[in-house]
């Protein structure tokens, strides 16, 4: 995601406010220099540095090639929101438990603990224009479609497929009058695809649409074959991302899932 030009800024950041906004979503409030990230925009990606004891002496790794110091834990997440007249920067997490480092990290959070943030300018933009959107996603896309639904101008036409835990967390989201959201409820994600039927299920307009899908590897894989069978396809703008692969780390399944990005 970063290449050598431009170089990612990068800054330590402390918790300012923790909330639940449901069992399994914690917003993390940051503050700190945010001013390094001025051409940031919500719907960035960030990347994350996760201390591994919370110690109030931590600092950034460095992160070039040649490094032969122990490689830090880092974690890509969506820029939720950035305030630089208050410096804060928000952050939100799925909380599934303590195997995850970066879940790990945002349960036991708390005011003055310390995460590494990096970040650089994003080119594409959050969005294609269009006459329809479908958006779908599982509970690690909650964070971009949320700013999605925010973004898009009032007047859109579309449908969001949205898979977490339970109805617990289904989360009040703001969004455009015309726009209808799905909710799909999967308490074993990665185990059980669910989302490749409610896509399925879609009537699409006949008009310019643009698709976007952000789930666990199988998923999307299934939902982006399936979608070469669509007739609906036509004047289509298809973005589909693997954010996750069941039974594998960030790190050990990258670039197995970067080959399976499809943007057109």
């Amino acid at each position: 995601m970063f290449g050598k030009k431009p170089q990612a800024m990068k800054a330590i950041l402390s918790v300012k406010e923790k909330k639940y906004l449901s069992p399994h979503f914690i917003r993390i409030v940051l503050e700190g220099d945010i001013d390094l990230f001025s051409d940031a925009k919500i719907g960035d990606n960030n990347k994350i540095i996760i201390p591994k004891n919370n110690e109030d002496t931590f600092i950034l790794p460095s992160l070039e090639k040649n490094n032969t110091t122990e490689k830090p834990i880092i974690r890509t997440y969506t820029t939720r929101d950035i305030d630089f007249e208050n410096k804060t920067l928000t952050i939100d997490f799925v909380a599934h438990g303590e195997n995850s480092p970066a879940s790990r990290w945002a349960i036991h959070a708390e005011k003055g603990h310390k995460l590494g943030v990096l970040m650089k300018v994003k080119s594409k933009p959050l969005y294609k224009d269009a006459n329809w959107y479908l958006l779908v996603g599982d509970h690690t896309a909650l964070p971009v479609i949320s700013v999605m639904l925010e973004k898009l101008p009032k007047e859109t036409k579309g449908k969001a497929i949205i898979e977490v835990h339970g109805p617990e967390d289904a989360l009040e989201l703001k969004k455009p009058v015309g726009f209808e959201i799905e909710w799909i409820f999967n308490k074993n994600p990665g185990e059980e695809q669910k989302l490749i039927d409610a896509f399925s299920s879609t009537s699409f307009p006949d008009c310019s649409k643009y698709i976007f899908v952000a789930c666990e590897y199988t998923s999307a894989k299934q939902i982006r074959e399936y979608s070469r069978t669509m007739k609906e396809t036509y004047l289509s703008s298809f973005q589909i991302l693997s954010y996750w692969k069941h039974g594998q780390s960030e790190e050990s399944s990258a670039e197995e899932r970067r080959k399976e990005r499809v943007s057109n």
